[in-house]
């Protein structure tokens, strides 16, 4: 099945690139579709700097319910996951988002692994890590 997903969207091979990197079309898509504000393509970063604790909900329903490339995909976890690790740094808040995300990143984890290795923070203490890493490490 992953072999038939790889080349439906890049017709053989999955690039690096694809998911490493937002392009300028991803950019401008959800920063239109999603009201995205803060950044510009030219922004390093970008997914950290347009991430808003309070569109959490919206990002998590968007990624669910469009048709989105792998880099579309790729792009909006790394937003999702850096409003979710401000949402968790909340220690007053409840975790009324951490199934969904798990579900996401578990059915679609091809396209995830690399993210979800950076935010895990293998081998490292947890104190030292990001508030969201022991929940990335059970993915």
């Amino acid at each position: 099945m992953l072999s038939c997903l790889l080349n439906s969207e890049r017709k053989g091979e999955l690039k690096v690139k694809e998911l490493k990197f937002p392009s300028k079309k991803t950019i401008e898509k959800l920063t239109k579709e999603l009201n995205l504000k803060g950044a510009n393509e030219y922004t390093q970063d970008w997914e950290c700097e347009v991430a808003n604790i309070n569109q959490l909900p919206d990002y998590i329903k968007y990624y669910i319910s469009n048709e989105l490339s792998l880099n579309e995909k790729s792009t909006l976890m790394r937003i999702i996951l850096e409003a979710y690790n401000d949402y968790i740094s909340l220690e007053s808040q409840e975790d009324i988002y951490g199934k969904s995300i798990e579900e996401i990143l578990n059915r679609d984890y091809y396209i995830h692994k690399d993210t979800v290795t950076y935010w895990s923070c293998e081998g490292e203490d947890l104190s030292e890590c990001f508030t969201i890493s022991a929940f990335m490490r059970k993915i």
